[in-house]
């Protein structure tokens, strides 16, 4: 354990000063008793409570004020946290037909978009990861839960030339927890591992998607695609020419149905949260490094009302 302000424990030489002063108040009251009646009769006028009753409650309010004290310290410490150690990469198209208009403004600003939302909706403890695919995958963000950091990546996605789907879902499948090395140097036990593949379909370079996918399904690892376009794609003028820019929502399908996936047709609301909903989870406890002051805040609370509940049974009032 550290703290942040290990001056503040200097108040913790406050405690025998205090222990001291409440013995010194006891004795007090005991000589004031004892000039109110004699020693004999004043057993049989008051009831007085037995000296471990007169102690407790103090003794909870210094607790109290211990515990106060090492709070102003802000100690620091590994404390156990409820995390969600799945984990997601979320794989972008950035070929050059991502720049097609069929989606609006552009397909890769939908998918953009997109991922953004998906990421508002997961819960925070999902860790998330980010690969753009064009003609090879790359890992722009390992998994983690800094959303910060996946909407600044996100943000830099630029369109580029040909397709390697295959490609974007191997370094993907690399990049998730236990994955990297090969099948059989891999642990026993994975954590839960899903892509979420934002594409219009088409790959034209690199690794076959289908035998990628296939691959992803050994490793334990689900795919769900996400169509970005329109039925029939779009034709659009390049370099003064008009070209067919395709949509394959079948490509799409077959590698969300090899990988145990499911295909989603739009990048609405709706189907992203069916998606959020279908992300594996595995509940756990992990140690992470925080301020603890809370906990003593709370600990100090609970003995100051221990000692307040004592007093007023024990003696009708509250100090």
């Amino acid at each position: 354990m550290e703290f942040i302000w290990p001056l503040m424990l200097w108040a913790l030489a406050l405690a025998p000063l205090l222990w001291w002063g409440h013995r010194i108040l006891g004795r007090r009251q005991q000589r004031a008793a004892g000039q109110f009646a004699e020693a004999r009769l004043f057993d049989q006028l008051v009831v007085r409570p037995a000296g471990r009753q007169r102690s407790l409650p103090a003794a909870c309010y210094l607790i109290a004020l211990l515990l106060l004290a090492v709070a102003m310290a802000r100690p620091v410490a590994a404390l156990p946290i409820p995390v969600n150690r799945a984990a997601v990469v979320i794989a972008v198209d950035t070929s050059k037909s991502m720049i097609a208009t069929d989606a609006q403004p552009t397909r890769l600003e939908a998918a953009r978009r997109a991922a953004q939302a998906l990421a508002e909706i997961v819960p925070r403890s999902t860790r998330l990861g980010l690969v753009a695919f064009s003609e090879y995958g790359t890992v722009l963000l390992p998994p983690g839960t800094d959303r910060t950091a996946l909407v600044e990546a996100l943000d830099r996605l630029q369109p580029q030339s040909a397709t390697s789907m295959g490609g974007g879902i191997l370094e993907a499948v690399r990049v998730l927890p236990g994955r990297a090395g090969a099948p059989g140097d891999r642990p026993t036990q994975l954590v839960p591992g899903s892509i979420v593949i934002f594409s219009d379909g088409v790959s034209n370079f690199g690794p076959n998607p289908e035998e990628a996918a296939a691959l992803a399904r050994d490793a334990r690892v689900r795919i769900f695609t996400v169509g970005v376009g329109k039925p029939g794609g779009t034709v659009m003028r390049v370099e003064g020419q008009l070209v067919l820019v395709p949509f394959d929502a079948v490509g799409l399908q077959r590698i969300a149905q090899i990988a145990d996936g499911r295909f989603f047709p739009t990048t609405g609301e709706d189907d992203l949260r069916a998606l959020s909903q279908m992300l594996g989870r595995d509940m756990g406890w992990e140690f992470t490094r925080q301020e603890a002051s809370f906990l003593l805040l709370a600990a100090a609370g609970v003995f100051m009302l221990a000692g307040g509940a004592l007093s007023l049974l024990w003696f009708g009032r509250v100090p």
